[in-house]
């Protein structure tokens, strides 16, 4: 019968004892790459989640004010209130009116924000933007003229 040759429709069975070499070679350097891939990432100290942290905490002091290790100086109130009104009247008066009770944008006077009228709220407001005509001032502004800004409508 065909069973007993291995034989099925026309097509003889053999058997293989190794691999192509190809595969082999592909397969030892898959492996020699995963050990040190592997190896230098549990031993040289590197994780992401310390890496999150460490741009979170860059985030927030931009956004806060409160400078990192090495970040940027501590200013005063007034300094930032002066730097923050006159921005204000060159980059913001045009969408929130010269005297910030709205116009394109929002009523700047009001007690309350639709994101909060908290430094952080505000800074993220004139970092990032918002949905809906606020764009971002991040790559437009330093820290100290968004902290500027911050101080100058919060004291509005």
């Amino acid at each position: 019968m065909a069973d007993d040759h291995k034989d099925f429709d026309g097509i003889q069975y053999r058997i293989e004892r190794k691999s192509p070499t190809i595969f082999r070679v592909l397969l030892s350097v898959l492996v020699i790459w995963a050990l040190f891939f592997i190896s230098y990432y549990l031993f040289s100290g590197w994780s992401s989640e310390g890496e999150f942290a460490r741009k979170k905490q860059a985030k927030q002091s931009m956004l806060t004010g409160q400078p990192i290790a090495g970040g940027h100086k501590e200013g005063k109130k007034e300094d930032y209130l002066a730097i923050g009104k006159k921005l204000f009247a060159e980059r913001c008066a045009s969408c929130h009116g010269a005297d910030a009770k709205g116009g394109i944008g929002p009523d700047l006077t009001r007690k309350e924000f639709r994101y909060g009228r908290t430094a952080l709220a505000i800074g993220e407001s004139i970092a990032g933007g918002r949905p809906g005509g606020m764009p971002p001032f991040q790559n437009d502004l330093s820290h100290e003229q968004i902290e500027g800004l911050v101080q100058y409508i919060l004291s509005l």
